[in-house]
């Protein structure tokens, strides 16, 4: 099997395998493998903060709820409900600018059809005892490990915790979904998916956040950028994960494979396939190693809302950085990542047994060797 390897380790007590390094997810669209992955990689995720983006707050709060729920994870990794609106912009602006300059193909949670996700009468646990931005300062304060933050959503829990405490950054290491560079020709040619694929929705949503967060001095930033749109689910990926699982007939019936469930459906890929964004992050958080391709630049939001660019990602030359009156900050920019590993990952860290991980802090594999 492909992925055996991967596999053969993966029963591994996980408390054998923990580290000092301490994940935050903080994101608009909680999905589980964004989760999964730094737990399968013996990290230890201190929670979730939730933010408007492609989910209204409260659904985004429901969502990461959810997603815990199904591998009984809920009492070890707290959700924390965050920013329910950007920093300046409102509905109104929002689109107002978009009168001006055009449409963004993805609207979010502001789109003018949206709808919550949210079940009628639903029920769902969260932490609500502090609103995110304060618990993330809070945690970062009492922390003596190396602590991670995954943003694969809007910034703006990060800017207002940036606000009240600026020097937050130097003790954070920050992974970002987004950061999209010299897409503007498969932009024009590729027509509206792919124009989505490259539109920086996670930061237009809030450019002044997006530019208070990229522009802090964070112990390391990481930009994800345009390979978070390139790497998408395979029919392969769905056949490895149904053929380690003991078919589709045992995923159904064994309750600890529900990730896989969730995932793999019917067993086959979906018409309408979206990129691995969000989890291609947390995986390169997880696991720098499965980088095979960077470069260093400094970067800045446009935050000019009368320019067509507003919400885009800039970078600048070392030696013109100081000239242009913006403020930037140094960041990785990730061109490639080793596509099997990551799949490996994914695999490694879905066909498990999650149900005793807060208890026992072990996740062992239900793989069929």
């Amino acid at each position: 099997m492909k992925y055996s390897l991967s596999l053969a380790t993966a029963a591994l007590s996980l408390a054998a395998k923990a580290s000092a390094e301490v994940f935050i997810v903080d994101n608009d669209t909680p999905t589980a493998l964004q989760v999964l992955l730094p737990l399968a990689a013996g990290k230890q995720v201190l929670g979730i903060t939730t933010n408007l983006g492609d989910y209204d707050t409260d659904a985004a709060t429901y969502e990461a709820a959810m997603a815990l729920a199904t591998g009984n994870l809920t009492s070890c990794v707290p959700v924390y409900k965050g920013a329910e609106q950007p920093l300046v912009l409102d509905y109104n602006t929002y689109h107002l600018w978009q009168d001006l300059y055009g449409d963004i193909v993805w609207q979010g949670a502001w789109g003018k059809t949206y709808e919550s996700p949210v079940p009628a009468n639903a029920t769902y646990e969260y932490n609500q005892t502090v609103g995110a931005p304060q618990w993330i300062m809070d945690t970062i304060k009492n922390s003596d490990d190396n602590v991670t933050i995954v943003a694969a959503g809007t910034m703006t829990n990060l800017a207002l915790a940036l606000a009240q405490w600026p020097s937050m950054a130097e003790k954070v290491k920050l992974v970002i979904m987004g950061g999209y560079v010299d897409g503007q020709i498969a932009q024009v040619t590729g027509g509206d998916f792919v124009n989505d694929l490259y539109s920086d929705f996670n930061l237009m949503i809030d450019p002044e956040a997006a530019q208070a967060a990229l522009s802090a001095p964070w112990r390391e930033l990481v930009i994800v950028g345009n390979i978070s749109s390139e790497v998408f689910p395979t029919q392969n990926l769905y056949n490895e994960l149904i053929a380690v699982s003991g078919g589709l007939a045992a995923i159904k019936n064994t309750p600890s494979l529900s990730y896989v469930e969730e995932t793999v459906g019917n067993g086959t890929l979906p018409s309408f396939n979206l990129p691995f964004w969000d989890e291609v992050a947390s995986a390169i958080a997880a696991d720098p190693e499965i980088v095979t391709g960077s470069y260093e630049a400094y970067v800045s939001v446009d935050t000019s809302f009368s320019s067509p660019f507003y919400g885009s990602l800039r970078m600048y030359p070392k030696d013109l950085r100081a000239s242009k009156g913006v403020r930037t900050s140094k960041a990785t920019m990730i061109t490639s990542i080793d596509v099997e590993k990551f799949n490996e990952m994914i695999v490694d860290a879905l066909v498990r047994d999650w149900s005793n991980y807060c208890s026992t802090g072990d996740a062992p594999s239900v793989a069929i060797m």
